[in-house]
């Protein structure tokens, strides 16, 4: 294969690539908390791969990370509905440990735990927290009060860096212990809304169809060197 059939498919890898994330948004774009994927490409120069393979030229990617820019803002009145401005995360107990979201639509369970709605408990510094009472107050410092009462305060975490939190389901994120730290001053609770995704779907759509018109590119190129190729094969030197 010739270093140009190199260089056209690891474009429409590239886009393959793309595409899973661009359509990953897509799919979230009404989930709330959902934070957006960003990929990073970079060209892999002449030079600075081993001589047994193709020359330089190719794209690869280079880093994905996530984007925890803030979403927008939903109200619902609802007091265990809670929203997050600033870089902090919730932290949550799941069957494999703590994880981290900004999926702030909770709810109460039947042992009176605030839980996220596939059941996992909200934790707070002293553990899950537990609401025995009708009123249920959350200040912007996370604290949580129950009919007058302080019972905890929400753990609010961050990432040293974005590019530290692993991805899982249910909109949760994974990250080793030593690259979590408390949230700084800048993160607030508001009480009573809900984050949206903090992905645009208009910009999301345009983004779909760019990657659809740069993959089909890719393949008409490799098409016609494919072609050549066996035109070259076939035909030249032939008396």
């Amino acid at each position: 294969m010739n270093a140009a059939m190199y260089k056209a498919l690891s474009g429409a890898l590239v886009q393959t690539r793309r595409l899973e994330m661009v359509t990953q948004d897509l799919a979230n774009v009404n989930t709330a908390g959902y934070k957006g994927v960003r990929l990073v490409f970079r060209e892999i120069l002449e030079g600075s791969q081993p001589r047994n393979l193709p020359i330089g030229g190719q794209v690869a990617l280079s880093e994905q990370h996530t984007d925890l820019s803030n979403g927008n803002l939903r109200n619902t009145g609802n007091p265990l509905d809670l929203a997050l401005v600033g870089d902090g995360l919730f932290s949550v107990q799941t069957a494999h440990g703590v994880r981290y979201t900004r999926q702030g639509a909770f709810s109460l369970s039947a042992s009176h735990t605030v839980v996220t709605p596939s059941g996992e408990p909200l934790l707070g510094e002293k553990g899950p927290i537990h609401v025995e009472g009708t009123k249920v107050e959350v200040g912007t410092d996370g604290s949580v009060v129950v009919d007058g009462a302080p019972v905890d305060r929400l753990k609010i975490v961050q990432a040293e860096d974005a590019r530290d939190l692993v991805r899982e389901g249910a909109n949760f994120f994974r990250v080793n212990d030593a690259e979590i730290q408390s949230a700084k001053g800048n993160t607030q609770v508001l009480q009573g809304s809900i984050e949206d995704a903090n992905v645009d779907p208009v910009m999301a759509m345009v983004s779909l169809i760019d990657v659809e018109r740069q993959f089909e590119a890719y393949e008409r190129a490799m098409r016609t060197m494919d072609e050549t190729t066996e035109k070259v094969v076939n035909e030249v030197g032939k008396p």
